[in-house]
């Protein structure tokens, strides 16, 4: 059974390298969102370096808001992916 945050991890790994992946969430939610997928990202990178696997690099997040108001896209992507070289 897949964890949470784990779909949106895929789907940012999915991606070409540079390009971003956009999720919408309340404003109130939004430091949880990046904790979260940042951990599922930690924990998969944390697997493929003790295996001696290569594995993704820095994430970045930017927040932009959204209509109606309250809520915001917090867009994710990575700047390199070791684990396609």
């Amino acid at each position: 059974m897949a964890r949470k945050y784990e779909s949106i991890w895929t789907a940012i790994k999915a991606v070409d390298v540079g390009k971003e992946v956009g999720v919408k969430c309340h404003a109130t939610a939004v430091t949880t969102l990046i904790h979260a997928v940042e951990k599922e990202k930690s924990r998969e990178t944390a697997i493929r370096k003790k295996l001696g696997l290569r594995y993704a690099g820095k994430m970045r997040e930017r927040t932009e808001e959204a209509q109606p108001s309250g809520y915001v896209i917090v867009f994710f992507k990575l700047e390199f992916d070791g684990t396609r070289i």
